[in-house]
């Protein structure tokens, strides 16, 4: 259909119109009349510029889209290396703890074993005895207050051999000194 000069001209003023509006609509619609009067005075240059308010329009829209986002990822991704770092310090920590309580536990198995090595059974006993089942303490225990009823010292192997209870052998060596402290009274 071609269009009278009045025709285009009400059509150019109407899209300069909505141009003016600066919305995405707008000039889309702007774009399409003056698509439609190609040639009549300035629509080609007008259609042009639309089309270049519209794509600036929407590059706006979309960098601020953009920008939102990358601000929300890097708000997670704050709060992971937060999350990490505190995961990082608890973990650190608990390996401290446990180091440190395995070396206390290290260090007075240590030293009841050399209280052992020197003949000071009752001393080893009760060290032994007081780390309840860490490694092979309970034997250990065992073993000095044996050395306790070798030296005829039942009086203080007794204890012992009563916390030793069902540990093989305690019984024999319970009654044993039990009736030698009965035959001393």
């Amino acid at each position: 259909m071609i269009l009278t000069d009045e025709e285009k001209r009400r059509t150019y003023e109407e899209a300069q119109d909505l141009a003016r509006a600066e919305t995405e609509e707008g000039l889309g619609q702007a774009m399409e009349l003056f698509r439609s009067i190609r040639g009549f005075q300035d629509a080609d240059q007008q259609y042009i510029a639309c089309r270049t308010r519209l794509g600036q329009m929407r590059w706006k829209v979309e960098s601020a889209m953009l920008k939102e986002q990358e601000d929300r990822f890097e708000a997670k991704v704050k709060r992971w290396k937060k999350i990490g770092l505190v995961s990082l310090a608890v973990l650190l920590l608990c390996i401290a703890v446990v180091t440190t309580v395995t070396l206390i536990r290290f260090r007075q198995y240590n030293k009841a074993a050399e209280f052992f090595t020197a003949g000071e059974y009752e001393r080893s006993a009760a060290a032994f005895q007081a780390m309840g089942d860490y490694q092979d303490a309970r034997a250990r225990v065992f073993m000095s207050a044996v050395e306790l009823y070798k030296a005829k010292r039942y009086e203080e192997a007794l204890p012992y051999f009563v916390w030793l209870d069902g540990y093989p052998d305690h019984g024999y060596f319970l009654q044993h000194c039990q009736e030698r402290l009965a035959a001393e009274k």
